[in-house]
């Protein structure tokens, strides 16, 4: 069987999704009504067919990532608009708090501190939860173009938290990351 979705469902959701209200879930043409299929959308909310009934969930806005004894709270970024504003502009940050990046896949990432105003760490995490790599004291960008930093392998998650944090709580590259949402 077919879905057949209209035009203006689609340019709405895609609207809806990029101005960052999450939300927005369609069947896309030709997909299937498999009972045991689930659709995510970029904004991080999902839905899961089943005999006719539709259970929506909202992805959560925080969350707790654990590395070695040490949390972060962690401010949640799930879509390229979420992606591309990260940190910026802001001129404090609490010790124990940071923003983790959430990809719709694994794939080489990077990053840049353009309208930073703090230096950071910044935790690249692979799909498995470890720490793949990590950029220490990255300063804010003062020059363009403004220096990239990339991860040397695929990535599912980036956490940046306060410059030094990483080396204060003895984090480093292969330590295992717990990734719970809430706050």
């Amino acid at each position: 069987m077919c879905v057949r979705t209209p035009l203006l469902i689609v340019v709405l959701c895609g609207i809806i999704a990029v101005s960052t209200l999450s939300g927005c879930v369609t069947m896309l043409p030709g997909t299937s009504t498999n009972t045991n299929s689930v659709t995510t959308a970029a904004s991080g909310s999902a839905v899961k067919n089943g005999n006719s009934t539709t259970t929506a969930f909202k992805a959560p806005t925080t969350y707790r990532v654990t590395m070695r004894s040490t949390t972060v709270y962690a401010e949640a970024a799930y879509t390229p608009a979420e992606w591309e504003m990260g940190l910026m502009n802001r001129t404090y940050l609490n010790e124990d708090a940071g923003m983790l990046f959430i990809f719709p896949i694994q794939q080489q990432q990077s990053f840049w501190m353009k309208n930073m105003r703090i230096p950071l760490d910044i935790v690249f995490i692979t799909a498995d939860n470890h720490v793949l790599e990590i950029y220490a004291s990255v300063p804010p960008c003062t020059s363009n173009p403004c220096t990239l930093y990339a991860s040397s392998a695929p990535i599912k998650y980036a956490l940046e938290v306060n410059s030094g944090f990483c080396a204060r709580s003895g984090i480093a590259s292969g330590d295992p990351v717990i990734i719970a949402a809430g706050s």
